[in-house]
């Protein structure tokens, strides 16, 4: 068939629906793609929107999944049944909601709050000490301008001190 240009119409009507059928073609994948990405971008902010607490060398101190250990800053001893020294931990977590999360963990774990020292300025240090029967934890939460350090130092307890820091007469 020729049109009044003396042209055939049929490749102008196959270029057409070709260009219409990628079209299609182009919106589906567009589609599905994008219910792909929603359903994994969910189920991924689910998973990274709280990150889990964990043990690592104190074993019976839980450290909140919002902070990075700071290897540069973390010195441990471990002995036959004894570990020690400091776990430096980092990030970004407002010094209040740090106070609480261990004064909460440290209890559920069987330590014995002795002490906490919560500083009036978010720029210096606020200090927590904990007991059990053969050890001490002090913990020290330092908020900064960019990050937050927590310093836990734990140390075994002297046979000789009985009732914990303070000696009754």
């Amino acid at each position: 068939m020729l049109n009044p240009n003396g042209r055939i119409r049929i490749k102008g009507i196959r270029i057409v629906a070709i260009l219409t059928l990628v079209l299609i073609v182009g919106l589906a994948g567009c589609k599905t793609l994008n219910s792909s990405s929603d359903s994994s971008s969910s189920s991924s902010e689910e998973s990274s929107a709280q990150p889990a607490n964990l043990y690592r060398d104190f074993k019976d101190i839980l450290l909140p999944g919002e902070m990075k250990v700071d290897d540069k800053r973390t010195y441990i001893v471990q002995g036959p049944g004894l570990t020690t020294g400091i776990l430096t931990l980092k990030g970004y977590v407002e010094r209040d909601s740090l106070i609480d999360f261990f004064k909460s963990a440290m209890a559920r774990d069987n330590w014995t709050e002795l002490a906490s020292f919560k500083s009036p300025s978010k720029n210096t240090s606020s200090i927590l000490v904990f007991q059990k029967a053969d050890r001490t934890a002090i913990i020290n939460i330092q908020e900064q301008s960019f990050n937050t350090y927590v310093e836990i130092a734990v140390a075994p307890m002297s046979p000789s001190v009985s009732g914990g820091l303070m000696r009754d007469n």
